[in-house]
This record gives C-alpha cells, sequence and structure tokens, in this order.
C-alpha cells in the first residue's frame, strides 16, 4: 500500500504529544444530563469536549448501555486519531474487505477500515453489532495505546486478579498492563468481571486514563533516532523559548526530518518570531548545493553564517541525510549560544528598511546571490506597498514566478497607490501573497513591520511552490 504526504499545519503549542489534543476544535457541547450518579462524570464530560465521545443525543450518553465492536473501534480512532489523510489506496477501500461481517453503507464503515489500515489489533472474526466484554475492550485499548503511544515494554508486577481463570489467556498480559498502567482498577473484592458486557461510561473512563498515562509516560527517543517533524517543531520552541509559537509546516509531521528541512524550519521560526538580528550573509561555496532546495538556501547559509551548523571535511553540507536528535539538539544549542551573545535590538514590531527588507526577501526566497536594484535611501522605512512591489518584481526577475492573468479586484483606497506599484499589489493579491483588511484596504501607505513582512514573505514562498511549475 502507497502512502502520500498530505499538507497540514502543525501547531508548536500540539506538538509536545499528538494526544494532548485528541480531537479537532470542537464549539462548547452541551453538557450530557444522564450523568449525575456515573462516578467518571468528570472524565466522560472532558472527552465529550475533546470530540472523543457523542452521546446518542446530544444530551443523553446512555452510560449504562453496552459498547458494541464498532462502537469501540470508533472510540479508538477518535482517542488516537487515526485517519487515512496519508494512504492512497489503488481501489476504494471497503469495510467488507477487513471485516466479512460488517456492512459497506454502515455508520461505522470508515472507523473500520480506518483502524485495519492503521493496524488497530482487532479479531478477524469481528462483528460490528456484537457487543463488546470487558477484556476484549481492554485489550484492544492497551495494544492500541502501546502501539501508538510508543511506550516501551515493561514488565508489569502481576496483580493477583481474584477471577483470573475466567480472562481469556491471550488477553492476560494486557490486563496486567492495564492494572499497572492505571488504566483499569480491579473491583473492592479483587475482580477483573472479564466476561462482563463494558458500558460506555466505563470504555470512556478506560480511554480517558490510557490517555492520561500516556502525556505522563513520553517514550523516550534515542539520540541517534531520526527526527520527526513534531518532535523538531517540539524541539525547536522549547529550546528558544517559543512554547506559545505557532509553526507553519508543510510536511507531515510523523515524516523524518532531514538537515535542510530542520535547518530552513529553525532559521524561519527564527526570522518570524523576531529572536535573529539581521546579518550580511558572505555566501560560502558548498559542494552538494545542487541537492538543496532552492527555498531552503538562504536558511541554510545564513545557519553556516552563524555557526548553527558546519560543513563536513568535503565542503558538503549532506541536506538530505536524516536528522538525529543528538544533531538538532547540537544546532540548536549552537543557535541559543549565538543569540545570547549577538542580542536583537530591533523590534519585530517595528517597521523594517529597505535594506532589512532586501535582506528579508533574498534570504526567504532563496535568493542570497541576487542584486536587487532599489531606487530609494536605504535606510528608510518601507510601506506596505514598497515592499509589496519590491518583493513581486523579485520573484519575476529571478524567474520564480511567471506571467500570469491577474483579474484585479476592488481595493478601496487604490487612489493611495503608486499606480507603478498597482499591479504588483494586484498580483500579490491574486497569489494570496497579501490580503485585503476586511474593510477592503490595502493601507499602502503604512509602514510594514518585520512580522508582517516575514509573514508576506512566507506566503510568497508557499504561492511559488503551489504554481503548477514548480508541483
Amino acid at each position: 500500500m502507497k502512502k502520500i504526504f498530505k499538507t497540514m499545519t502543525l501547531s508548536a503549542a500540539t506538538a509536545v504529544f499528538s494526544l494532548t489534543l485528541v480531537g479537532q476544535s470542537f464549539a462548547a457541547a452541551p453538557s450530557f444530563t444522564d450523568l449525575d450518579k456515573v462516578a467518571a462524570k468528570d472524565k466522560i464530560m472532558s472527552l465529550q469536549q475533546s470530540g472523543i465521545v457523542s452521546g446518542i443525543t446530544p444530551e443523553l450518553f446512555a452510560p449504562q448501555a453496552a459498547m458494541s465492536e464498532a462502537q469501540g473501534v470508533q472510540l479508538l480512532v477518535n482517542a488516537f486519531k487515526l485517519n487515512l489523510d496519508l494512504v492512497k489506496f489503488v481501489k476504494e477501500p471497503k469495510a467488507t474487505d477487513y471485516f466479512v461481517k460488517a456492512t459497506n453503507d454502515s455508520w461505522y464503515a470508515n472507523a473500520l477500515i480506518t483502524a485495519a489500515v492503521n493496524n488497530v489489533e482487532l479479531p478477524k472474526d469481528l462483528d460490528p453489532n456484537a457487543t463488546l466484554t470487558r477484556e476484549q475492550f481492554t485489550h484492544q485499548l492497551i495494544r492500541a495505546m502501546e502501539t501508538y503511544g510508543k511506550l516501551p515494554l515493561i514488565n508489569p508486577v502481576v496483580v493477583d486478579i481474584k477471577d483470573n481463570d475466567q480472562i481469556t489467556v491471550e488477553y492476560s498480559g494486557s490486563i496486567q498492563r492495564a492494572i499497572n498502567y492505571g488504566v483499569i482498577k480491579l473491583s473492592a473484592d479483587g475482580k477483573m468481571n472479564p466476561k462482563a458486557e463494558i458500558t460506555r461510561a466505563d470504555a470512556a473512563e478506560e480511554i480517558f486514563n490510557a490517555i492520561e498515562y500516556l502525556k505522563a509516560h513520553q517514550a523516550p527517543a534515542a539520540p541517534t533516532e531520526a527526527l520527526t517533524a513534531t518532535e523538531g517543531v517540539k524541539l525547536i520552541t522549547e529550546t528558544l523559548g517559543l512554547v506559545d509559537t505557532d509553526i507553519q509546516i508543510k510536511i507531515d509531521p510523523n515524516s523524518k526530518m532531514t538537515r535542510e528541512s530542520f535547518t530552513n524550519l529553525l532559521m524561519q521560526t527564527l526570522q518570524t518570531s523576531g529572536k535573529l538580528p539581521m546579518i550580511n550573509v558572505v555566501p560560502v561555496d558548498i559542494k552538494d548545493n545542487d541537492q538543496i532546495d532552492i527555498l531552503n538556501t538562504g536558511a541554510i547559509q545564513r545557519a553556516i553564517a552563524i555557526g548553527a551548523v558546519q560543513l563536513d571535511s568535503d565542503g558538503k553540507f549532506n541536506p538530505k541525510a536524516e536528522i538525529t536528535r543528538a544533531d538538532a539538539t547540537e544546532i540548536t544549542t549552537n543557535v541559543v549560544d549565538y543569540l545570547k551573545s549577538h542580542q536583537v535590538h530591533s523590534d519585530p514590531g517595528a517597521a523594517i528598511t529597505a535594506t532589512e527588507g532586501v535582506r528579508l526577501i533574498t534570504e526567504t526566497l532563496g535568493l542570497v546571490d541576487t542584486d536587487i536594484n532599489i531606487k530609494i535611501d536605504p535606510n528608510s522605512k518601507m510601506t506596505r506597498e514598497s515592499f509589496t512591489n519590491l518583493l513581486v518584481q523579485t520573484l519575476q526577475s529571478s524567474g520564480k514566478l511567471p506571467m500570469i492573468k491577474v483579474v484585479p479586484v476592488d481595493i478601496k483606497d487604490n487612489d493611495q497607490i503608486d499606480i507603478l506599484h498597482s499591479g504588483s499589489i494586484q498580483t500579490a493579491i491574486a497569489l494570496k501573497i497579501v490580503k485585503l483588511n476586511p474593510d477592503g484596504t490595502f493601507n499602502p501607505k503604512a509602514d510594514i513591520t518585520r512580522i508582517d513582512a516575514t509573514e508576506i514573505a512566507n506566503n510568497a514562498v508557499a504561492a511559488v511552490k503551489a504554481l503548477p511549475n514548480n508541483n
């Protein structure tokens, strides 16, 4: 089965662990009204707010109702955020391809397909409409928890279960570990009641306990293990003290990062946050420069200039090599050391000069060797229109931006725009490099800040990548 990458945005604040936010962003859900006598009420409400559990109606959860196999699978899919986003099928999958007792047009069909493709351990003869026992659901949950939480193998302290003789032998290990993890508790008389049907409330409580355990017991990554995008974002934000910063990455968050992708992400984050002072970069000769993505060139040259990364003895950067945690940590540490000795004096919210604007454009677009001819005072403050015009003109003159047909939009303050800049601004709007204000104005004469200019430059990079000739 082939896999493809999906473009997605990963927030640094949520990158600590994928289960910290176990669902999408939901509007406040109405409270269940049938949980007053349920001990796990608060846990169930927490899962409802996260979008993991839902009721038979918006107000009712039916806590004492038995959990079916299909409902159990859906709960696991929701809890571990499993999906098919990165999978490309040769033919459209059907639930019956994996479970013969399933129905392809049922409400649970997609959940069964998703679980099967993501290798959730389920019985081959699964009957979606059959009710789940406590031991069956606990076993499925623990196996999924250990797989997707990347938990290390443990030797659990064997607990005396009074009705252990009733537990299916193949489930006994999972149940012992479930007790050790705190996912389940024995009854007051020391029993598991393995063959009893599991209720919706009990299943939800087990899910909540599993997630809480995973939050507190993240598997330590080996220093020599290749870093994923999620781990890269976490490393960058925590090391640089930017835990509340949103980092936009257009790669699969579980993919392995390369030396160039990590270096580019690090330098772009520094630049966007305003932590990195403007420096005059003298490009060095990189022997394998032809292997570097042109859009990453500027970031890598800057990283070399500040001593964050070094070339090897052959003068190569090895851009496509996977980066280990140890190497990534060393690079970020080098950046921290540089920042300590090169404090940024310019306010990220202050207007940038023409010199800073040129440097920002050339480095963001990977054009460090490009000469940009501007007929303005290099120390003058740039406006929104002058920066946008310079950016678009640079894209076009460098060959990165082909001629495109632009349908002009109505700009409410168009009379304030220099006629020589109007074409560039219309082009930038068409490519979504810049946006108009809610009232339809552009504010062309307003000074542009480093933050705004960086956002526009990054939008330009995304726009260039999205053009048909760059796919």
